[in-house]
């Protein structure tokens, strides 16, 4: 039997088959238990995650089925929640037991397990265990037939539809508070040219990311990761749609918005996704990404030197911030173990008060709307209540980071657990605010359009004075 004293600091493996081998870990014996042949595993360290491929002989091995371990990992890597006094943990003795599990074995690696617990503020798949062995489209060449949704779902997926309807709502909302006339036909293929060139973005984004969408709960059951498309079937799906999405772009709406349909898919899926990996600029450029629809909308019927459209490519702009900031706070680790750059976990203290910042400035942008005559006065009013409420629950996320990272705290050892639960609580409050923010902020401009409602009250006049 090994016992806590003695397993403290041993790697493990979370899985039904245990086997043991000999390795030398900083030049001391241990034993160790691996999950089965030849498996490729995620170590975590404190400074990087170190991708692993342990290959072995099956003759030095010894294996013995054994009942799952329910591993945990808080966010500084610590393992937590052992059963170490449990009969199913056993070593098979070759060597003494005391001598070849030594202190210096605490600071060995720790593979990297199923995480059971998430901080993602909203609820999010399960993640799929075992990849498919082929894809939805091989699947249906080997004459397996799989149905029509079977067929369908896997590429929905890849364009992300929540946010690619997000996207084309942001759109098609500067289309309808734009000054001149519109028409079926262009709001029509507008809309769909839209839905296109976002799906396009959002499955390049997914066939280039699909090695570090696994190492996140909120990714793992992404299509690319779990089998059902391959990268280069996303690939294709993204050229196919892309291109037809910026065709009806051009000849359904105008060149302007083609072009500007098609920067956005080079942006996002290219240098936002690029640069996810190398700067915390990436969240400043995915915000000017997120900006480029409401241009599109507006390009469609009238003209870019309007105020009224770079008021609404700012409001999109300055939307992604506390939006964000607060999604990536929550999920600051995981990210950290993906490899992706954030400010979350790189500047904690900017991360918070880039999103308070910009909430601020969602005032001047709404007032700025009515000041240019895209909106009437009320407006000002409406969407202060909903601008102050995720501004309030920015300042208290920021507040309480500032709090958490000043130098007093610092100085005598860092935040307690209540002050980092408080940061986490303002950071989800202030992520679903934003939620709720946006789209009702974009359906009041609408109905606050300038001199809407004026024509609706004089075609009443005109039919009362007859």
């Amino acid at each position: 039997m090994i016992w806590k004293s003695q397993i403290s600091g041993i790697p493990l493996f979370s899985n039904t088959s245990v086997c043991w081998t000999t390795i030398t870990v900083f030049q001391s014996t241990m034993k160790t238990p691996f999950t089965k042949i030849s498996r490729r595993c995620y170590y975590y360290s404190n400074e990087q995650l170190n991708n692993v491929a342990i290959n072995f002989d099956r003759n030095d091995v010894q294996c013995k089925t054994k009942r799952k371990l329910n591993l945990q990992f808080d966010p500084n890597y610590k393992l937590l929640n052992l059963p170490y006094t449990s009969k199913s943990i056993s070593a098979l003795a070759s060597d003494d037991s005391t001598n070849v599990i030594k202190s210096v074995a605490k600071s060995a690696l720790a593979c990297h397990p199923r995480p059971d617990i998430s901080h993602i503020p909203f609820e999010v798949k399960p993640k799929i265990e075992i990849a498919k062995k082929s894809s939805v489209l091989q699947r249906m060449l080997q004459d397996e037939s799989p149905s029509l949704k079977q067929l369908c779902a896997p590429y929905l997926a890849l364009t992300k539809p929540q946010l690619t309807f997000l996207i084309m709502l942001s759109s098609i909302c500067s289309y309808a508070l734009a000054p001149n006339s519109t028409s079926l036909s262009e709001f029509v293929c507008l809309t769909l040219g839209t839905l296109m060139a976002s799906g396009s973005a959002n499955a390049i984004n997914m066939g280039r990311e699909f090695e570090y969408d696994r190492l996140m709960i909120r990714t793992q059951a992404r299509p690319v990761v779990n089998g059902s498309v391959t990268p280069n079937e996303a690939f294709a799906f993204a050229s196919i749609i892309g291109l037809l999405g910026c065709t009806i772009l051009y000849y359904g709406v105008n060149p302007v918005v083609a072009a500007l349909g098609l920067t956005n898919i080079v942006l996002y899926s290219w240098i936002y996704t690029s640069l996810k990996r190398v700067s915390i600029l990436n969240t400043w450029v995915g915000a000017v990404v997120g900006a480029i629809p409401p241009l599109m909308g507006w390009a469609a019927c009238s003209s870019l030197s309007d105020p009224g459209a770079w008021c609404l490519a700012l409001l999109l702009y300055a939307w992604q911030f506390p939006h964000f900031n607060s999604l990536s706070h929550n999920i600051r680790d995981e990210y950290k173990r993906a490899g992706y750059v954030m400010a979350a976990f790189e500047n904690p203290k900017l991360n918070a008060r880039v999103a308070l910042r910009y909430s601020v400035l969602m005032f001047l942008i709404c007032f700025g709307l009515c000041y240019y005559d895209v909106t009437d006065p009320l407006f000002m009013l409406d969407s202060s209540v909903l601008n102050g409420w995720m501004a309030y629950m920015s300042f208290r996320f920021w507040w309480q980071q500032r709090l958490n990272y000043s130098h007093k705290v610092q100085k005598s050892g860092g935040p307690s657990q209540k002050a980092i639960d408080l940061a986490n609580f303002y950071a989800k409050k202030t992520f679903w605010s934003s939620i709720w923010q946006l789209p009702v902020v974009l359906v009041l401009a609408m109905l606050h359009k300038k001199g809407q409602w004026d024509r609706l009250f004089k075609g009443e006049e005109r039919h009362l004075t007859a």
